[in-house]
């Protein structure tokens, strides 16, 4: 593996010969490789060099390209840049989508730069937002000529609000993201698991949206800027009229990218669902797209065990994971593990449904129950995951139903992100962190 000293010495060769679109290239592939090193996972989240040589190469690309933000900032227009966004799904095109819905007062455009130039559902990504919102992809052309469409875009815009929403690696994004393209930038810190860019950018709120990964960057990564905004959804209202336990049998789901599920960890998703559907009555709901060989596996797994392979029932994708769940006939949602996904949380806990949540010994970035109400069920091993089931109760999951909506009411409805966005200091108040133990031994030899 390359040292960090030999990397940064590479860069900075490159630099210096004026070769701004192979350092951005280097600093990409350099991303993308830590995401999929396992051991970087929770550990490695940013890193200032990094940022400090895209900007640099942004500054040269503009240079070369003669882009210059001219006149003054239209103060009524937000713009916002993304890698991809999709329809329904995805954590950071909902939150994207509930940051324009906060500020209605404003014109908003979303730039995406679309670096693997995919077939994106960016029509559908926008019906439900008005005809105040604008969206615009690159078109099909190498990085550089990417880097230059986003900077004339963002130099003829001039917007008043400028917010970053791009994926892990988008060297584009933080490129083009240059002091004094816009009268106020923000950093929207969603990729917090992982090694990501622009997390050090100076010139930029750092924007973190749940009150684990705000401590984290305030506390131990020192950020600049540091702001909260919560995650929230559209208030749908609790689900109304559910008899929980009805007939005696559980009824559970989960929900989730299928990364969230096979990503590894101390346990296993699949294995500890085949345990419980092997000893306890009632059936489990997977939401969420499954490669057909890991549904086929969990399910003749089953059918060897006596067990009925139509008791783990599998639903694609959701347009609304809120609606569906008003909907569904679910006792308990069993939040993702080894990967917890924070956006769909805030859903099912709006919702009113009760929620079990692994508390990870390798690292509160995998799961932790600091993100959920603070009476929420949670397991460490699995002795205690089958021993929280076997002792559920009507009452008892009623109860949790009730905290779960009053969690969603105090930190997370549409009103704490519209003030965050609304007020002078752009943060909101964030809810307590409570620091349960981690065990740094697991996480350094996963």
């Amino acid at each position: 593996m390359t040292s960090f000293l030999e990397l940064v010495n590479r860069l900075e060769a490159l630099q210096a010969q004026g070769q701004w679109p192979a350092v951005l290239i280097e600093i990409s592939n350099t991303v993308i490789g830590l995401l999929s090193d396992p051991r970087a996972k929770g550990l490695v989240f940013g890193s200032a060099e990094m940022d400090r040589f895209c900007l640099a190469a942004g500054a040269l690309a503009a240079q070369q390209f003669q882009i210059q933000p001219a006149g003054q900032m239209q103060a009524g227009l937000a713009v916002h840049v993304a890698t991809e966004l999709y329809d329904g799904q995805g954590g950071h095109s909902l939150a994207l989508k509930d940051v324009i819905r906060a500020r209605p007062d404003l014109h908003h455009v979303v730039l995406v730069t679309n670096l693997h130039d995919r077939e994106l559902p960016l029509a559908r990504f926008a019906h439900d937002l008005g005809p105040s919102v604008q969206v615009a992809q690159a078109p099909a052309v190498p990085l550089p000529h990417k880097l230059q469409w986003l900077q004339t875009q963002l130099a003829a815009l001039r917007p008043g609000l400028l917010t970053l929403f791009h994926h892990h690696y988008d060297v584009v994004a933080v490129a083009a993201a240059q002091p004094g393209v816009a009268g106020e930038m923000a950093y929207f810190h969603h990729a917090d698991h992982d090694m990501a860019l622009g997390v050090f950018l100076p010139h930029a709120l750092h924007v973190d949206c749940t009150n684990l990964s705000h401590h984290k960057c305030q506390h131990y990564l020192g950020v600049h800027n540091p702001v909260y905004w919560p995650l929230v959804a559209p208030d749908l209202g609790a689900r109304q009229g559910h008899t929980f336990m009805a007939g005696g049998a559980l009824r559970t789901c989960s929900h989730g990218s299928a990364g969230k599920f096979t990503a590894p960890g101390r346990y296993g998703y699949f294995e500890l669902i085949h345990q419980r559907l092997a000893e306890l009555p009632g059936d489990h709901l997977h939401i969420g797209q499954l490669p057909d060989e890991v549904l086929g596996a969990v399910r003749q797994r089953l059918t060897a065990a006596g067990l009925e392979a139509s008791r783990f029932r599998h639903q694609p994708p959701v347009p609304g994971l809120w609606a569906f769940l008003q909907q569904s006939d679910v006792d308990l949602c069993i939040s993702s593990f080894p990967i917890q996904g924070a956006k769909g949380l805030v859903e099912t806990e709006g919702a009113g449904i009760p929620v079990l949540m692994h508390e990870s010994g390798m690292s509160k970035h995998h799961s932790t129950r600091e993100l959920i109400y603070e009476d929420a069920l949670w397991w460490d091993t699995p002795e205690r995951f089958m021993q929280v089931l076997r002792e559920l109760t009507p009452a008892a999951l009623q109860a949790q139903a009730a905290a779960a909506r009053r969690f969603y009411e105090q930190w997370h409805h549409p009103r704490e992100l519209a003030y965050a966005l609304s007020n002078a200091r752009r943060t909101a108040a964030c809810p307590p962190v409570r620091h349960p133990p981690c065990d740094t031994l697991a996480l350094y030899l996963r």
